[in-house]
């Protein structure tokens, strides 16, 4: 991408994310740095500059580019604000309101870069353009206790979500949720929105939890031996995106904060 597009070049965003994690902010650009990177914030200086373009307009004026990091390690991390207020260098006051502020910013984008139409980008003219699964995330318990939180996949209380990826280009299309995971199954829950707004003859493809709905194409339904492979390239890159969500902390331990 041309740096003319970067409101704040990469390369600024790596300096201090350095200097957030303890160590120089002229070290190297190397992979073992960028390791500690991503484990500080979740993704790449690249990707972080990136945001900075989404939000930088929503966000007060008073705010800079360092506070989409403050942002990021709270969801990577997620320790506690003392923590990680003692890592940036402020007082947990000042780090809690600039940190939320730039998380509800993040979050703002969803509408306007997870659209469902984006499932037709370099479509190929196969009945699928999108795979979907469900994917669950731990909550705190509830109280009163309901079994309806009972998520079967980690044994406990739990929120799942519907995903949707282009089947070509691998974006994020499509979320809904959240669900009762011990009330919703993957099919329910795809029958209920997801499959009225496919148009006629159009299908997903999906694991065999889905099995059993005409609009849904699952292993089960490939003619040979290459479309099962194509379909099970198609399925893994799924997971993958998955397991990504679960590199943010505060997506794979519980979520201890309001709901």
């Amino acid at each position: 991408m041309p740096l003319q597009k970067f409101i704040v070049h990469p390369n600024h965003f790596y300096c201090k994310g350095m200097e957030y994690t303890g160590r120089s902010p002229d070290s190297p650009i190397n992979k073992k740095n960028m390791e500690r990177y991503r484990a500080h914030f979740g993704t790449s200086p690249g990707v972080c500059a990136l945001l900075w373009n989404e939000i930088s307009t929503i966000v007060p004026r008073k705010y800079c580019f360092k506070h989409i990091l403050w942002g990021l390690m709270f969801l990577k991390v997620y320790a506690t604000e003392s923590v990680l207020a003692g890592k940036i260098g402020v007082d947990e006051d000042t780090f809690r309101d600039h940190m939320w502020v730039v998380i509800k910013a993040i979050a703002s984008c969803k509408l306007r870069v997870i659209k469902f139409e984006k499932r037709l980008e370099k479509r190929n003219g196969s009945m699928c353009n999108l795979t979907v699964d469900g994917t669950d995330f731990r909550i705190q318990q509830m109280v009163p206790f309901w079994k309806g939180w009972f998520s079967h996949k980690f044994k406990g209380p739990g929120l799942r979500y519907e995903v949707g990826l282009n089947i070509q280009t691998g974006c994020i299309c499509w979320i809904n949720g959240p669900f009762a995971p011990g009330v919703w199954n993957d099919l329910q829950i795809f029958r209920l929105t997801l499959k009225t707004r496919l148009p006629p003859g159009e299908k997903v493809e999906a694991d065999d939890g889905y099995r059993g709905d005409e609009r849904v194409s699952t292993p089960m339904d490939a003619q040979n031996m290459h479309e099962s492979l194509m379909k099970d390239n198609a399925r893994g890159r799924h997971e993958t995106v998955n397991r990504r969500f679960k590199q943010f902390n505060c997506l794979s331990q519980v979520f201890r904060h309001e709901i």
